[in-house]
Formats: structure tokens, sequence, C-alpha cells
């Protein structure tokens, strides 16, 4: 009862961080350097209910690009062109979050011109679980 009051409180989204009040995603989480002269800035949300003690991984393309937690944001190089930025579970996570199979579970689509960065937020409820979306932010 007293955790129901307590989730009526806070609610049960994430909240929003702008990039430049995130954390930056430490190298050793970053599995495939970027190459291009176009740029993503990804950030993820704070907030533990959705998946807050695990780290997300960030795909391109389909392939793993780096894991990314709460708080948390990653300015990756791109070439100019159609590419799909998605989100999966962590393989490589330890205890419940590693159960996943590390396929994308949400993707978006974008196409970057050179010389040009394009920002996604990673954001979550209780609803609807992690999504990417694109961001003015």
């Amino acid at each position: 009862m007293l955790m129901l009051a307590f989730l009526s409180l806070v609610g049960c989204a994430t909240e929003a961080v702008l990039p430049m009040n995130a954390k930056i995603v430490p190298q050793e989480r970053v599995l495939v350097k970027g190459d291009g002269d176009a740029q993503l800035v990804i950030t993820r949300d704070k907030g533990w209910l959705v998946g807050g003690s695990c780290f997300t991984t960030l795909t391109l393309d389909g392939a793993h690009i780096a894991r990314i937690g709460t708080g948390e944001t990653l300015t990756y190089k791109v070439k100019a062109g159609r590419h799909i930025l998605g989100i999966a579970d962590d393989p490589k996570g330890g205890g419940l979050c590693g159960l996943g199979d590390g396929k994308p579970y949400k993707e978006t689509s974008t196409v970057i011109s050179s010389s040009e960065t394009q920002r996604f937020r990673i954001s979550g409820d209780t609803n609807t679980g992690l999504d990417i979306r694109p961001t003015s932010n």
C-alpha cells in the first residue's frame, strides 16, 4: 500500500535529461567506434522504474554500438545517409539484466546529411517500456 502511494507521487515515467547535463557513456561501453562527419546524440532519461538498473544496448543498422545507462548521453559519428537506430536488451548484463537476446525491440529510421547533428531520446514508462525517438533537445 505504501509503495502504491509512493508511485502515485513520483509517477511511472522516466525524466528527460538534457545532453549537456547528462553523463557521457564511458569508452569501455562504446562497443564500436563511429565513423563519418555527421553525428547522432542519444540521451537516456533518468529514472529507475523502467529498466533503470540495467544498461540498454544501442543499435545502429542492426549492430550493437554501445551500452547506455540512465542519465547518460552518447555522441556517435556516422556517415551521411539513411540509418536505423534502435534499443535492445543488454546481453552483457548480469542477473536479470542479461536475460534478453540483444535483438532490437524498438527502432526508428533517420536520414542524416553530411555535417548534420541529430538528437534522440530514450524514454519510458511502465505501460510501453523503453522507446527511442527524435528530440529537439
